[in-house]
């Protein structure tokens, strides 16, 4: 099949309407995709791919490998920087070196973001696992799959009140129909939790108590399709990505990742899974599981306040991928978008949502002062005094910023965004035409002046 990056007629849309209509803040690209934008330069993140491989036993480098017994990887970021985007590269370059069989969960399809567990997320891991084996043609012997088929009739108890269980699910508790009989057995389950179904939390209760079979079950039956694969010369080692782990409430995070972090490591397999930059700093992951690595923002500036013309350019290829050049009336009206974006590429297309909402036939200096005022409203209905005095503060020594509980909160909410690795931060650019912050500002200055 062709690669889509290989289409050169592709065009950009020329009508504000069809530009609004294809803005889906949730939507990561595909390999392939044209309107991929190469982001590396403009973010400082020439290694994260090379470090990412190696904490997995691999320099791509080198060829070199040398994978752990087991690896759970956190992948930080901020919302709607990127990161699956990026993740979906990594994947299949791990996935084409045939060291790793790569398999992608994305917690957001399969399950309920608003109330997830471990219990339900390794269900999910278990099943595309065995979904992807089915559909690439690998088969394990009754024998290698029975642990987790027995586990499963000695845990949930199938009654008369249990309606939400499927005829499929009955079934795969059978002995036979191989890899597709389990995995049927594994989305029937899955498909509940994300539903909401009554027995939700009498399953979870169920997984809890005997946790440490299932545990052992599991991870003998990755060690099974790893000896399968290995045999076969397809990978060497099975490799999890579990993305949307990062989308999750404030509350399903730390109890996730946290306080659970045990349960999440009794699996013996390799793991990547993405996070939310502010659990980085919150300083209970107390080293139960790797996390390190994150991947930068783009930079408009460095910390200098110099201009980074690697992120100009990539922020703007990926504004004009998306809207037309002759929807714009000025090349400075689409300098002023990318400005105000911070370098977020969620944000540059809130402000491309906010204009295609406004203009008549053109994107001009009006309408974008507008979008922008309006996006700066969304940050001023949850803004305080303090968050704007530390916004400013931060500003005014961007190294430094804290990493309290209101440093966290404003990171979350990218009132303040991290570049570099976490070298500095810096407040969102509509952040700063909000009068609170210019108030801030002004009593920061009146203080220093006050007290020289």
């Amino acid at each position: 099949m062709k690669d889509r990056s290989e289409d050169m007629s592709y065009q950009p849309p020329t009508n504000i309407l069809q530009v609004l209509q294809k803005i889906e803040y949730e939507e990561a690209l595909e390999a392939g995709d044209p309107r991929y934008v190469e982001t590396r330069q403009a973010r400082g993140s020439e290694l994260t791919f090379s470090r990412l491989s190696r904490k997995f036993g691999w320099d791509a480098d080198h060829d070199v490998f040398f994978a752990p017994n087991d690896k759970h990887v956190l992948f930080f970021g901020h919302i709607g920087s990127g990161k699956t985007t990026e993740l979906r590269r990594y994947a299949r370059q791990l996935n084409n070196s045939k060291r790793y069989y790569v398999v992608e969960v994305d917690v957001l399809a399969k399950l309920d973001r608003n109330n997830l567990q471990y219990t339900e997320a390794l269900m999910a891991m278990a099943e595309a696992l065995l979904e992807k084996m089915s559909a690439d043609g690998f088969s394990l012997s009754e024998d290698e799959l029975r642990p987790v088929r027995d586990w499963f009739a000695s845990s949930v108890q199938i009654n008369t009140s249990s309606r939400e269980l499927s005829a499929e699910v009955k079934a795969g508790l059978q002995a036979g129909g191989g890899i597709p009989g389990l995995a049927k057995l594994f989305a029937g389950f899955t498909a509940a939790f994300k539903t909401g179904a009554s027995q939700k939390n009498e399953w979870r209760q169920e997984i809890r108590n005997r946790f440490t079979t299932l545990a052992t079950a599991f991870s003998n039956l990755i060690r099974s399709a790893e000896a399968k694969l290995n045999a076969l010369g397809r990978a060497e080692r099975v490799l999890f990505i579990i993305d949307g782990t990062d989308k999750m409430r404030g509350d399903d995070t730390i109890q996730f990742f946290v306080q659970d972090a045990e349960q999440l490591l009794a699996i013996q397999t390799l793991a990547l899974y993405t996070a939310p930059l502010h659990l980085k700093y919150d300083g209970r992951l107390g080293g139960k599981l790797d996390a390190e690595l994150v991947l930068p923002m783009m930079k408009l500036y460095e910390r200098d306040r110099s201009r980074c013309e690697a992120g100009w350019s990539a922020l703007t290829s990926l504004l004009l991928l998306r809207a037309d050049r002759s929807l714009f009336a000025a090349d400075a009206d689409i300098e002023e978008l990318v400005r105000h974006c911070g370098g977020h590429p969620r944000e540059l297309l809130r402000l491309l949502r906010l204009c295609c909402e406004m203009a008549a036939d053109k994107i001009d200096a009006s309408v974008v002062a507008r979008a922008i005022a309006q996006l700066a409203a969304d940050y001023r209905y949850f803004l305080k005094p303090a968050d704007y005095a530390l916004l400013a503060e931060v500003d005014s020594t961007p190294q430094q910023g804290g990493n309290d509980e209101l440093a966290q909160a404003l990171l979350h909410r990218l009132a303040l965004m991290q570049y570099n690795d976490g070298s500095w931060r810096y407040s969102h650019p509509v952040v700063r035409t909000l009068e609170g912050y210019k108030l801030a500002v002004g009593a920061r200055v009146s203080f220093a002046m006050t007290n020289a």
